[in-house]
């Protein structure tokens, strides 16, 4: 799982050849806990590369100055925007962020 941020390539960065690594990104580079209703894009992305593909390793790869991040530690927002999907995303991280 890595960041939807173009600065950060995984494959770049971790010097994965094509084939090598099946890539999801989002922002934040969050994986969201299980729920059948809800987050299926990530679930689905997680069962198929682990019983498909049969990958053994899950790396979750954060960057610095990631905006996603930034957006959850500086949560709750003051109200200046609103967002249709970003903030409900975002979310997915407050229990990490309240440890």
């Amino acid at each position: 799982f890595a960041c939807s941020d173009s600065r950060v390539c995984p494959s770049h960065v971790l010097d994965f050849q094509p084939g090598e690594a099946f890539v999801v990104r989002n922002v934040a580079n969050l994986v969201p806990p299980y729920d059948q209703d809800k987050y299926s894009g990530t679930g689905s992305a997680i069962e198929y590369a682990v019983l498909h593909l049969k990958v053994q390793y899950i790396v979750v790869i954060g960057h610095s100055a990631c905006g996603g991040i930034k957006g959850l530690m500086t949560f709750p927002y003051d109200g200046k925007y609103s967002t249709d999907f970003i903030e409900e995303w975002v979310k997915v991280g407050l229990p990490a962020k309240a440890k």
